[in-house]
This record gives C-alpha cells, structure tokens and sequence, in this order.
C-alpha cells in the first residue's frame, strides 16, 4: 500500500521515535500531528526494517490495473472530444447526443450513463442538484403531423444592442421548425406572416398553440386578435396555455434554449437581414439533427414518416345581406288578431282576424295589405324588438252606446 502524504518533518519525527515510549504517547502524537496510527505504525516499522533513509521517502506510486471492461482511453477520449466540439459550436452536447455520433462513427459507444460519469469526472458538467426530475412533467404531444402547432418568441440583441424578437413555430409531433422570423418586435402582423410562411411551405395546421401574448391570443380576456381571426377564418382552432404556466408550451420553450445557445457561438448579428439568415441556417440544421424527444431521429425523418393531419375545413362563407332587397309575404292572421312576417310579430287588430294579408318588406320597412289591397299599417324594424302594436289601447274596448 502506498503511503499517504506525511510532511518530512513529521516523518522525522516517527523514524526518531523511542523503543519505550509512554503508554498512550502514540495516540496523542497522531492526533497532533493529524496521522493515523496505521501511517505512524508503517512508517516507524520501514525504519526499523529498511533503514531511516527509505522511511523518509514515501512508497511509489503504481498504476493501478485498469478494469477489463472499462471504456477505452481512445473512445473516452474521443467522446470528451465530441462533447466540446459540439459546446463550442453551440448545439446540445449531452451524454445521448454524444453517444449517437459515436454511433454513427461506427464506434462501439458505452451507455449514456457512462457517458455522463466520464463527463463528471473530468470536471464537464454543471451540477443543478434544484432541477425539476423529468418525470415530474406530464407530456404529450400531437397525434399526427399538422395537427398542433406551436407558436412563441423570445428577445435577442443585434450587434449594436438594438433588441429585436425571433417567432418560432414548431410542430408539436415531430418538432420540426416549421418557420422562424426575425421581428422588430413581437407584433400581430410579425405572427400572422411567420404562420402563413408555414401555410405556404406546408398546409393549414388544425389548431395553433401559444401563450396568451397581446400578439398572440387574448380570448381569455374577453378580446379577438388578428392571428386569432386569421386562424379562424382558415378553420384553424387558437388554443392558449395556462397563463404562467409555460410548461404548455414546453417543446417550443425547448427549441428556444437550442436556438440561443446556438445564437450564442454565432457572430453577433449586424441587422434583421442578417438575423434572418441566421435563423434560416439553423432552420436547416436542426432538421437534420438527431432529437432525443423523438428516439434519435431527426424532425426530417418525423416529419416524412407521418402520419399527416387532414386540413381543416374553412368555415362556410356568410350569406350575403339581402335586407335592402324588396320581398313580398302572404301571411294568415292570427284569431287574436296577430300575424308573425320574418319573425317578427304584428298586431293588426281584431277585425283582420282569420284574413289573408300581404306583407311587402324593403330594407327595414314592412307594410301590410288586406286582402283587397288596402293599406293597413306600416312598420319601421328595430334592431332587438320583436312585437309592434297597432297603437290602440289594451284591454276590452267599450261597446258603443244605443241610440235613444
């Protein structure tokens, strides 16, 4: 057994140590000095042994025997190698990520949770003893693609400090990148033309999700945005998340941190030009990346291998307002001297009862007509009221007096 670090002096001090020394003087010298008793013991039996001058010189070091099925030295290498590579370029590196680049190397790669005691040993991994366990969060996702989309942004500088906004839309089965917008700001319009750019590139999703943004959706405050309209009259169904309550919108949230990292390796952006073709490459990259939410298979491949959502039906469109056109009813009055033309009531008075009357409406004016055509009354509508009198009062009507 190697010996532990002794200082020379304390060393000294234990080859010069008498044959007869008092009961207990051992004890009370290691804890002095903060040596074992089994340091003080092999030290004071190698002088005795081998002479004062090797005990003053601690044991050599061997290497100790490597396992037989530990991971190589080239392959742990090579993987440490890999994690930095894809930190410095901006991209996820974790255990998973580098382990399927080992595979795709042809590399006989050890499990990720090897992966990550290698990485925590040499000293390439953060703890975060507060982060929330992933089996904490209940996850779903669309059944098919087209089904679901996601739509959130984020703030992010240009080179001269300027903040501008990046809209991203994901969709929520295959995570692909759907579209990406660099915005002055995050704005009504900014959201409707990042929505249409996937309209053209791809179809009309099912339902659209966001947070509940000025931009984005206000219908639980009792409001109507424009991409709420935009999306309706598509037939497409906006739906929010709880509000402060992101997790909803988790795989674009997600996206988010990928892209600032990525952001990060990057050249500071000189405008929304070059912001614009930032966003585009990494757009194109992240397709074609591997994604652990899908079993390591790219968004690409998700997105090819379906199942693909039916579009939705845009509603019908709303009759045209024929008000002002002129219409003619034949209408049969009522005992109680009541007649209903286009659902509205009339009072025409007793002795049009069990008639035939003729309703002619023009805009919002109806006059009616007995049946020899003599004019009987005229009715302005207005909006909400439903009844109209004939202006006589309620009530039995007093029987005429009798000539004397």
């Amino acid at each position: 057994m190697a010996d532990k670090v002794v200082p020379v002096d304390v060393r000294a001090l234990i080859v010069s140590w008498p044959e007869e020394a008092p009961r207990g003087a051992v004890t009370r010298f290691c804890v002095e000095h903060s040596v074992s008793r089994s340091q003080f013991y092999e030290i004071w039996t190698r002088a005795r042994g081998e002479g004062s001058v090797a005990a003053m010189l601690p044991r050599p070091r061997s290497a100790p025997a490597r396992h037989p099925q530990a991971v190589p030295i080239a392959v742990e290498e090579l993987a440490v190698a890999i994690r930095k590579e894809l930190a410095d370029t901006g991209w996820d590196h974790g255990p998973l990520t580098v382990r399927h680049r080992l595979l795709t190397l042809g590399i006989a790669a050890p499990a990720a949770s090897t992966l990550a005691r290698i990485f925590t040993r040499r000293g390439m991994v953060v703890p975060q003893p507060g982060k929330r366990p992933k089996t904490s969060w209940r996850r779903f996702e669309a059944a098919a693609v087209h089904e679901c989309w996601q739509l959130d942004g984020f703030e992010w500088p240009l080179a001269d400090g300027t903040v501008f906004t990046v809209l991203q839309v994901t969709d929520d089965k295959t995570r692909f990148p759907i579209a990406t917008r660099a915005a002055p700001g995050e704005r009504a319009k900014d959201a409707i033309t990042v929505i249409q750019a996937g309209i053209d590139r791809f179809q009309v999703p099912c339902r659209v999700l966001t947070d509940n943004g000025a931009a984005f959706n206000q219908e639980r405050i009792g409001r109507r945005t424009k991409l709420v309209t935009k999306l309706m009259d598509l037939g497409c169904r906006p739906v929010t998340g709880r509000p402060d309550h992101p997790q909803t919108q988790g795989k674009n949230e997600r996206a988010h941190q990928t892209l600032q990292r990525w952001l990060r390796a990057q050249d500071p952006p000189q405008s929304l030009a070059d912001a614009q073709r930032l966003l585009d490459s990494f757009d194109e990259q992240f397709a074609e990346r591997p994604h652990q939410g899908l079993q390591m298979r790219t968004p690409a491949q998700a997105l090819s291998a379906g199942p693909v959502a039916v579009p939705p039906r845009p509603p019908d469109p709303a009759q045209p307002d024929d008000s002002d056109r002129v219409k003619a009813y034949h209408r049969r009055v009522a005992a109680n001297g009541n007649c209903k033309i286009t659902g509205t009531t009339v009072q025409l008075g007793a002795e049009n009862a069990g008639t035939t009357i003729t309703a002619i409406r023009a805009g919002r004016t109806i006059n009616v007509f007995d049946h020899r055509g003599k004019h009987i009354s005229t009715i302005h509508l207005e909006p909400g009221r439903t009844y109209y009198s004939n202006g006589r009062p309620r009530g039995r009507r007093p029987k005429p007096k009798r000539p004397d």
